[in-house]
């Protein structure tokens, strides 16, 4: 299984888009996995049924936001497989770590910056570089 760290961005939409590409060589399946802080807020009494923010422009709905970003880059991709799909509250680079250990590849977006001494990870990446424990393939962006 190849999972992929996607949070929106355009490095992480090119990561999921390498690898769906290397899931359409290789016959694996692919799971884009999105963590996210759950910020605190004060929210007034109501029903417990009903969320007040459900349909609030600003809030954050990860699991649409996720679904949006797998659809957009799977039409892009030719014979992309089917991507299940995982929202996960916490630090990126924990969960995704945590993650790796369910599978073959992990794949994440170069968020980090480049300079004279070459590239410098982001601090999710260089999570992923130190923790996960399967290969993880850092995809920069405008490189596929």
């Amino acid at each position: 299984m190849i999972l992929v760290g996607v949070d929106g961005s355009p490095a992480s939409r090119e990561a999921l888009r390498w690898a769906l590409a290397q899931a359409v060589k290789t016959g694996d399946t692919v799971e884009a996995t999105m963590a996210w802080l759950r910020e605190p807020e004060f929210v007034a009494a109501t029903s417990m049924g009903v969320h007040p923010h459900a349909d609030t422009p600003g809030y954050r709905h990860p699991a649409r936001e996720l679904h949006a970003i797998v659809e957009q880059v799977r039409a892009a991709v030719p014979g992309a497989p089917p991507v299940t799909e995982v929202t996960i509250t916490g630090d990126a680079g924990t969960a995704l770590a945590q993650a790796s250990r369910q599978a073959d590849l992990l794949v994440v977006g170069a968020h980090g910056h480049s300079g004279l001494a070459g590239f410098l990870p982001g601090s999710v990446t260089a999570d992923c570089l130190r923790h996960a424990t399967c290969p993880v393939v850092v995809v920069p962006l405008g490189r596929t």
